[in-house]
């Protein structure tokens, strides 16, 4: 049996890919197919606010169910929790192959929503509960690597088969069955008896060379762990939705400019493909970024955002979506790392990934209902507005992060995601 390291001991290399292929499904609801949504406009002649509700319906019906499971799972329910999840996932999928109307595609990409909801906190909770140290940072950014990376393939596929055959496009929604054929490897009875744990000399001598990260594992405390999730819980969500325009508007904008729906997938696509690429090499990167990282990635976000809002053009609009993932693929493994710290102690690392999760879903969920509302209060008829308005967004966030560089949400340190004595000292 092949292992891989688990920062106190050894992991079984399938349990790691059976962890890994949870996160197949946690971006697939809207998120997947959202590439076509100018499609279904047409077809249902409906509005684009109703085609919109196919992306954001689904994920404000996740929000509760996130939150809820979160709490409940418990190690000895988290199998229990996951295969809910994923089987009622498969159940919403399959029935968008027979719906017929715009109604009917709503309703069950909330079915979908509810059943990614139970497995989300469960795909980051693994990973907190089973890894430490060095390892945890660098799995959970191969997490945000297979979740985006997954996207990718869903809309570039949804891009070129929704121009034929529209209903072939929700074949993204049989993705749970992956996860569902991969849980045996994944339960607690098969990791206990197949994970490999230092005993005391190992520690010891691992802990001589180890980073500080893996020497003192501080958590926050009290007050203090509260006002911090809710930073990093703003953070996540306001630069989510800043940069989901590109899902959200790019199918509308695209269209009004005379580009194919293929075009917009593979505009869409970049997006993610950056995502995955920085997820599985955050660690170099924030070497190589030092102490900047975060000013940086929040400034590419801002670049990116305004390049489509300025300009017209494919090849420009795919360089900026490439810009735009470059930094928000940074920042998420990093707003996921500094959550297992933030939390009180790693017994709570699911549910404050609950916590966290959940803004990703309220900030996809509120993005038409804000920016429809900043459209109307600046009396806008630009088809770009959006990316405009998302990429002032970013630039307030940017400004907040230098006010507050010195607290830990923002402050990066190159060699270690844990937080020093001295921060938990504050």
């Amino acid at each position: 049996m092949k292992y891989v390291s688990a920062g106190n001991g050894k992991m079984p290399l399938i349990t790691l890919l059976a962890i890994l292929s949870i996160s197949l499904t946690i971006n697939m609801p809207g998120l997947a197919v959202s590439p076509m949504l100018g499609k279904l406009k047409d077809i249902f002649h409906s509005s684009e606010m109703e085609a919109q509700l196919v992306t954001s319906l689904p994920n404000l019906f996740m929000i509760p169910v996130v939150l809820i499971a979160g709490k409940i799972s418990t190690p000895s329910r988290q199998t229990a929790v996951l295969m809910a999840g994923l089987i009622t996932f498969l159940i919403g999928g399959i029935g968008c192959f027979f719906a017929e109307s715009m109604i009917a595609l709503i309703v069950l990409g909330c079915i979908v929503g509810i059943g990614c909801g139970l497995v989300v906190p469960v795909a980051a909770g693994y990973i907190s509960e089973w890894f430490m140290g060095r390892s945890r940072q660098e799995d959970l950014g191969l997490k945000s690597t297979t979740s985006n990376a997954m996207v990718i393939v869903a809309n570039i596929y949804v891009g070129i088969v929704a121009a034929h055959y529209w209903h072939a496009a929700f074949v993204v929604y049989l993705t749970p069955i992956i996860p569902l054929a991969l849980i045996p490897f994944m339960t607690q009875r098969y990791v206990n008896k197949h994970r490999i744990i230092n005993n005391i000399e190992e520690q010891a001598a691992e802990q001589h060379d180890s980073t500080p990260e893996q020497k003192a594992p501080y958590h926050f405390q009290g007050s203090r762990s509260t006002w911090m999730l809710v930073s990093l819980i703003c953070l996540y969500m306001f630069l989510t939705y800043a940069t989901t325009s590109i899902s959200y508007y790019a199918p509308f904008c695209m269209e009004h400019f005379g580009m194919t729906t293929t075009e917009v997938g593979v505009v869409t696509a970049m997006y993610y493909l950056m995502c995955a690429v920085c997820g599985a090499i955050v660690s170099p990167l924030k070497r190589l970024f030092g102490k900047y990282t975060l000013f940086i990635s929040l400034g590419l976000c801002a670049i990116g955002l305004f390049g489509i809002g300025f300009t017209h053009n494919f090849w420009i609009y795919t360089i900026s979506s490439l810009v735009t993932g470059f930094g928000y693929g940074i920042v998420q493994p990093i707003i996921y790392n500094k959550t297992t710290y933030v939390a009180p102690n790693r017994k709570l690392g699911t549910q404050y990934f609950g916590y966290v999760l959940s803004a990703n879903y309220v900030s996809i969920m509120m993005v038409p209902f804000v920016d429809g509302a900043a459209r109307k209060i600046f009396h806008s008829t630009n088809p770009t507005f959006e990316f405009i308005f998302s990429g002032a967004v970013v630039c307030v966030l940017l400004i907040w992060a230098f006010i507050k560089r010195k607290n830990y949400v923002f402050a990066i340190n190159p060699a270690s995601a844990a937080p020093t004595a001295a921060e938990i000292a504050g």
